[in-house]
């Protein structure tokens, strides 16, 4: 019995260890399974880099798009838009014309921007040198000849043709790389390379109070660097010198405004009356419809000429800087305000008083002077109440003309601008009223 019995334990036994060799082999089994999967898992990867080499390379057609935009805001249109004034609707929006993006693009577009700013003393010589030749003419009043046509159509005095043989002279001799525009001569320059400094010259600014004898002219000359499409914004330096008088105006851009007479500096001193009728001002008047600009300005003539004082002037730079020795209060020209709203009501008069031709204000006329009562503290816009900077310097064109508005404080300006725009405003309803009743006759 215990011998059976130990048999049958022991093939118990090994029929155990037999089916423990069965659950062992099983597995081996799956090592192989797994042995056969990671293989697969081994050739997947080579598939995945056939498929990833595709996908970096549709990734670079993706990295190349965000370089189009950053191109297409270079090539701005609108600076170019500004830079044409011509428009009525770019004169009569007071927002248009303070327009900072072109300047950093005209800062940027000439190696010669970077040229240093002229001296002071470099444009002293030149308004000096051009001073002497002509205050013998001035003091005599000679030169009244009229020799022919400024760039702007202006009529060319005998005395103007000797101030702008000085500036050519002065400017041959210097020997240095500068441009200028000036009223007579238009774009000039004498040097063979790349010029890097642009002189905006008007020789004799009143001349025809010059050729009279009248103290009202002056030598104007303001420098800019040489880059593209300059404006009154680009303006570094100006210097304005009177003729006859002992004064010497200078300003350059972010530094203020001074007064040089013979050894002193005198600081400019602003008139702070904000009284009409205590007002003395100035209204430019050559080529102006004296039957636009005396009605609409009627009231206030008659207002200040008692108390205060109505000037005609000739020499928008000679008012100009009389605001900052509080000769004058405030200064105007509004006439091309009328040509912007109603050109077809009023063309044919400016062309009567300009004999053929439409005068106002050139860029050569303020350039120097618009900088130095700028940087005086005095307030300058257009009539409409736009900023000027933004007035081409080498254009003398009618599109590029402006109107002025000038006080020597904020809180006159502000009443001249409300006093001029209702009156234009009423002077043009009736402009209009007449060429209603003509055409209606007419018909």
């Amino acid at each position: 019995m215990a011998t059976s019995v130990k048999t049958k334990k022991k093939a118990a036994k090994g029929a155990a260890k037999k089916s423990k060799v069965k659950v062992v082999s099983k597995p081996k089994g799956k090592s192989a399974a797994k042995g056969k999967a990671s293989a697969k898992k081994a050739a997947k990867p080579k598939a995945k880099k056939k498929v990833i080499a595709p996908k970096k390379t549709a990734k670079k057609p993706s990295k190349a798009k965000p370089k189009a935009p950053v191109k297409k805001p270079a090539a701005k249109a609108p600076p170019v838009k500004r830079a044409v004034p011509a428009s009525k609707a770019a004169a009569s929006s007071p927002a248009k014309p303070a327009a900072p993006a072109p300047a950093k693009k005209r800062g940027t577009s000439s190696p010669a921007s970077k040229a240093p700013v002229l001296s002071r003393e470099f444009l002293t010589e030149i308004a000096n040198c051009i001073r002497k030749a002509v205050v013998p003419l001035v003091r005599a009043a000679k030169g009244r000849e009229i020799l022919g046509s400024a760039t702007s159509g202006d009529a060319t005095f005998q005395l103007d043709k000797v101030a702008e043989r000085a500036l050519l002279n002065f400017l041959r001799d210097a020997h240095l790389p500068v441009a200028f525009y000036s009223e007579d001569a238009g774009y000039t320059t004498f040097t063979s390379a790349q010029p890097q400094h642009l002189l905006v010259v008007d020789p004799v600014d009143g001349s025809r109070a010059a050729k009279s004898g009248f103290e009202s002219c002056v030598v104007s000359v303001a420098s800019t660097r040489v880059i593209e499409r300059p404006r009154m914004a680009d303006v570094d330096n100006g210097i304005v010198m009177e003729i006859l008088g002992p004064r010497t105006f200078y300003a350059q851009r972010g530094k203020g405004a001074r007064i040089y007479m013979s050894d002193a500096i005198k600081k400019p001193k602003l008139s702070r009356n904000t009284n009409l009728e205590l007002v003395s001002w100035s209204m430019t008047v050559p080529a102006r419809p004296a039957e636009l600009i005396f009605p609409t300005a009627a009231k206030l003539i008659d207002l200040t000429s008692l108390k205060g004082g109505f000037f005609a002037c000739n020499s928008t730079s000679y008012s100009l800087t009389r605001l900052l020795t509080n000769q004058l209060d405030a200064c105007v020209d509004f006439a091309n305000r009328f040509l912007r709203d109603i050109p077809e009501a009023v063309e044919d008069q400016f062309i009567n008083a300009g004999r053929g031709i439409v005068l106002g204000i050139a860029p050569y006329d303020i350039a120097a002077s618009h900088l130095i009562a700028k940087e005086a503290g005095c307030y300058i816009t257009d009539a409409y109440g736009a900023s000027l900077e933004d007035v081409l310097l080498l254009d003398s064109s009618v599109a590029n003309h402006r109107s002025l508005i000038a006080a020597a404080n904020k809180e006159l300006h502000e009443k001249l601008m409300s006093f001029f725009d209702i009156r234009i405003q009423q002077f043009e309803q009736l402009l209009a009223r007449r060429t209603q009743q003509a055409s209606a006759n007419n018909k």
